[in-house]
């Protein structure tokens, strides 16, 4: 891997794909780029496009991000830790001279139609590439209406999904074609600067919030969303916040990260999902600070994998199947077994408002969920627990797999993501073997809260988040 050359733009460049026929516009005011997933003013190849092809025609670059009361499981956490991040990158785009146009609709209503009308006034739309959640569709919608050139830019992660384009059966099989292209990928970022600085103020078809002086939290509570799940105060949003936690984790627990990122008793992992969920911090960014500051050892070995391989399968299995998050996309063979092993006897009858409560019959799992609610995580050996063991309290292991995508979306700060659809399908047999068949698992991989704390020390957490813990 070499870091001498930073990664700019090339023809054919694979992060790049336009989305219709239309040319770029002889007329317009600027070039948009509107921010979806990669909620940064830094180390964002999607806004850096739009900055080289804005100074080409010589008119400004506006960068427009949006957030929604109608986006699906929109709540106060979402909410609070975007705005969090929008204050920041803010601030960072006004020093780089580019106006950031946020908008904040509080009811559904008051959200439709803004994107055009800035689409209207635009030569060029460049936003963010991304194969899940609501994205494709938006971009989809966004580009058969537009008058002009619409792009989509991939920097989800390190090594493009144009070059990994077909389905992967597991990680033994991208890791190779992953490592093969780092060389080229994992460099920093060409960062152009703009050469026709932003308009102080530019006509906007909604007002204006200046997040620099707002009270966020009079901003949550005015929107008509789940107010339900509330925001997490130890997990700050923002490039900042991410930043900072990635320099802790590479001058620390990084170094023991193999030993210490299942352990309950240790806080060995990075802590860094949300921020690469929201795109507040790149994943290029990440990779190429733990090489620089990080020991090299078996440390930052399985780093390094959990950010470029398994994050290049997650994206790869998202971008490769219809309905990622769909009990379909499971291999042929795990539903077969599954589907096998259905009329089994389960250990109880649960809803999802029974394990959303934490009612389940095994202590260990309880914690997790109670875990989740307070802090939309989940420690990371007992995650793969939380994501199995439904299987035994719900009568078909579909209603099982809805029921666990349904609660990590509502309740994870790294939810509704391409990592959390294959993490959660990974406990039904997702980028895994058949093993031998068991009672209800049939071939998939069994998991037991007897064995978890057989193997780890648990007492400790279950402890932390037992009957007493407080969640919402």
């Amino acid at each position: 891997m070499t870091q001498a050359e930073p990664l700019a733009f090339a023809s054919a460049d694979p992060r790049i794909r336009r989305l219709n026929d239309r040319p770029i516009a002889t007329r317009g005011d600027f070039v948009l780029y509107w921010s979806q997933i990669f909620r940064r003013a830094d180390d964002n190849a999607a806004l850096a496009y739009a900055i080289e092809r804005a100074n080409e025609l010589g008119v400004p670059c506006v960068v427009y991000e949006a957030l929604r009361p109608d986006s699906p499981f929109a709540s106060d956490r979402v909410h609070r830790f975007v705005l969090e991040g929008a204050r920041d990158t803010a601030a960072r785009l006004a020093a780089r001279g580019l106006l950031h146009a946020f908008f904040l609709p509080r009811t559904t209503g008051g959200a439709r139609g803004v994107v055009g009308k800035l689409a209207a006034r635009a030569r060029l739309i460049v936003s963010d590439d991304s194969p899940a959640f609501i994205v494709p569709t938006q971009n989809a919608a966004a580009a058969a209406r537009a008058t002009c050139a619409f792009i989509v830019v991939d920097d989800c992660a390190v090594v493009p999904m144009a070059l990994l384009a077909k389905p992967e059966i597991g990680a033994r099989t991208i890791r190779p074609k992953v490592h093969a292209a780092l060389h080229a990928w994992l460099r920093p970022l060409a960062e152009p600067s703009p050469r026709v600085r932003a308009p102080r103020r530019l006509d906007l078809p909604f007002a204006p919030i200046d997040l620099a002086a707002a009270d966020l939290g009079a901003l949550v509570a005015s929107c008509a969303i789940d107010h339900g799940v509330p925001s997490v105060a130890e997990t700050p949003g923002g490039a900042t916040a991410g930043e900072a936690r990635l320099d802790a984790f590479v001058r620390g627990p990084m170094s023991s990260y193999d030993e210490g990122h299942n352990d309950p008793s240790r806080d060995g992992t990075s802590r860094l999902s949300p921020y690469l969920h929201f795109g507040m911090l790149s994943p290029r960014r990440a990779a190429l600070e733990a090489h620089a500051l990080g020991r090299k050892g078996e440390g930052l070995d399985k780093f390094l994998e959990q950010l470029l391989v398994r994050r290049a399968l997650s994206f790869n299995f998202a971008r490769t199947r219809a309905d990622p998050a769909g009990y379909g996309a499971l291999p042929a063979w795990a539903r077969a077994s599954l589907e096998k092993h259905a009329p089994d006897r389960r250990y109880a009858d649960l809803s999802v408002s029974d394990l959303e409560q934490a009612r389940a019959p095994d202590e260990l799992w309880n914690a997790t969920m109670r875990e989740l609610r307070a802090r939309g995580v989940v420690q990371s050996y007992a995650r793969m627990l939380w994501g199995k063991l439904p299987l035994l309290w719900m009568r078909r292991p579909e209603l099982a797999h809805a029921a666990m995508m349904h609660l990590n979306d509502k309740w994870a700060l790294d939810g509704r993501d391409p990592n959390g659809y294959a993490n959660v399908s990974w406990c039904f047999g997702l980028h895994d073997r058949p093993w031998p068949e068991r009672e209800v698992f049939g071939s998939v991989r069994t998991m037991t809260s007897a064995s978890a704390r057989r193997k780890l020390d648990f007492e400790g957490y279950i402890e932390r988040w037992g009957p007493r813990a407080s969640f919402a």
